[in-house]
């Protein structure tokens, strides 16, 4: 390989040697360059992705705060009824 394909790679080989053809791997890391083009989302979809994803965070804090809130409602329940039922309320 001369520097100018060093430099170059396939830059214009279609046209200055038209009987040249891919090999197979080279198809290959053409075939793997369009799925990972594929692959990638557009802004508009990272960010509704981003979205999604703060809104689903959000969702699992509530879940465990309202967890707690309810817990808490729970034990009280239990003291006022204990409260009641030992003193004779």
């Amino acid at each position: 390989m001369g520097l100018k394909d060093k430099i170059f790679g396939k830059v214009g080989r279609h046209s200055q040697h038209p009987d040249v053809q891919e090999t197979a791997s080279e198809k290959r890391v053409f075939q793997n360059d369009e799925e990972t083009q594929e692959e990638i989302p557009s802004r508009a979809q990272q960010r509704q992705n981003m979205k999604n994803e703060v809104a689903e965070e959000k969702k699992r804090k509530l879940t465990r705060r309202l967890n707690w809130i309810i817990a808490g409602l729970v034990v009280a329940i239990i003291c006022v009824y204990c409260f009641m039922v030992f003193v004779n309320f």
